[in-house]
């Protein structure tokens, strides 16, 4: 009783808290005093937002299906749909991220098998390695939208300003540290998980031994995490990049940092945001994944930039099916979405994008560079479990500001990840 009691609490303050930032769209409101419809949740920024908007309200017109729509940014989403499989209301569609489709499995939810909606959802889209990509204990659950992974973007006119090649070695990103250091400039800016990422594969790379096997079996010592959390004191003690947990992004834009580290995906939303104090337009270049010279591994990997899955409990699976085909390989979503989440995987979205020649812009360029190069293997889903990158922060910060042992850290580390169930089965 006393559990029951605090799921409740927990889900009542998680959805005040997500409630500030839950748009819905009044005009389905309206509509819905008579017809529930088909709820989706997603997140995005308002660009995200304004087309997905546009093209559902194209659908509804189409298919006299009403659709209700639950908006907002990343930062609380996660919360808010955790608290919604938690309360047993859980959207009819939802956008999710890679490894939270196996968070959830590990915790006994399971998502719709889409498989067995495919006279509604075109599958023949997507070869069966993508489709791979969501399947989960032999079953479809989730439909990848476009692959992802980690660039280097540079501001060329900074760059050049003080006369610095682009960077192809973690060496060579020193070096050029050393150089701007003296400048008040950073070499790169780059985000939490941009930052662990890069000491994952600087330790990959080094090691030769990825983090996680094939089987998804973590394997690494605290020795390994050790080498991991010194190269993150030496990228931040270096000035190669400040704290990730201060990222704006914006920095970019007003010559405080040459470069800029994020996904594919989120080049567009970030590039088109030229709002940092004294910004300036800047020449884009697209760099290449740094590296150790002769390293062991690569070291980077891609992933699905995101996933459409169904709730296992929805009324009318055709009739939400018919949808999610409809934001995967419609020709009216393709056209409104362009690149804004990647690459499209669907062949009917992606045939869509080429014939109106919308696949020549950096993002589109990215994605080609990432797919042409098969060094770039398939992400672990455990590389991006919040809990286990954020302790990882938590100890390199100590090690960085605050004196403390790497070795005693990792140690630490090593102990702690324990408690996370999802790492370990």
């Amino acid at each position: 009783m006393k559990k029951r009691v605090l799921s409740i609490l927990i889900v009542f303050a998680v959805l005040v808290s997500f409630s500030s930032c839950e748009l819905v769209d009044q005009t389905n409101v309206t509509k819905q005093s008579h017809n529930t419809g088909i709820s989706f949740s997603w997140w995005g920024n308002d660009m995200r937002s304004k087309y997905t908007l546009e093209s559902i309200k194209i659908f509804e017109n189409k298919n006299n299906i009403v659709v209700k729509p639950s908006y907002c940014e990343l930062s609380g989403y996660k919360s808010w749909l955790d608290a919604k499989i938690i309360s047993d209301e859980i959207p009819d569609v939802m956008q999710i991220n890679y490894n939270w489709l196996y968070e959830y499995n590990s915790q006994g939810y399971e998502f719709y098998d889409l498989e067995t909606l495919k006279d509604e959802i075109r599958l023949d889209n997507y070869t069966p390695q993508q489709l791979d990509l969501g399947r989960v204990n032999g079953k479809l659950q989730g439909i990848p939208i476009s692959l992802n992974s980690i660039n280097f973007f540079y501001n060329t006119n900074t760059l050049r300003k003080y006369d610095i090649a682009v960077p192809t070695t973690w060496d060579e990103l020193f070096l050029a540290a050393q150089k701007l250091k003296k400048e008040g400039v950073y070499v790169l800016e780059m985000g939490e998980k941009a930052f662990w990422l890069s000491c994952v594969a600087y330790a990959e790379q080094t090691t030769g031994k990825p983090l996680f096997d094939s089987s998804n079996h973590m394997q690494y010592t605290a020795q390994d995490f050790k080498i991991m959390l010194e190269f993150g004191r030496k990228l931040l003690d270096s000035g190669v990049t400040p704290r990730p947990d201060g990222f704006r992004h914006t920095d970019f834009f007003n010559g405080k940092t040459a470069g800029l580290v994020c996904w594919i995906s989120d080049a567009k939303s970030y590039f088109n945001d030229n709002s940092g104090v004294n910004a300036r337009p800047v020449n884009i270049s697209l760099g290449d994944l740094i590296t150790v010279n002769k390293g062991k591994s690569i070291g980077w990997y891609k992933k699905p930039m995101a996933l459409y899955c169904i709730s296992k409990n929805t009324k009318e699976p055709q009739k939400v099916a018919k949808f999610v085909d409809h934001l995967l390989n419609s020709e009216e979503m393709a056209k409104l979405q362009g690149t804004e989440k990647g690459i499209p995987l669907s062949k009917s979205a992606q045939e869509v994008l080429e014939s109106r020649d919308m696949l020549s812009d950096l993002q589109a360029v990215a994605d080609r560079k990432m797919n042409a190069d098969t060094s770039i293997k398939a992400m672990s889903s455990h590389l991006e479990n919040e809990s286990f990158f954020k302790l990882f922060l938590s100890k390199c910060y100590d090690v960085t500001y605050n004196g403390s042992d790497p070795a005693e850290k990792s140690e630490e580390f090593v102990k702690e990840i324990r408690s996370i169930k999802v790492l370990f089965k």
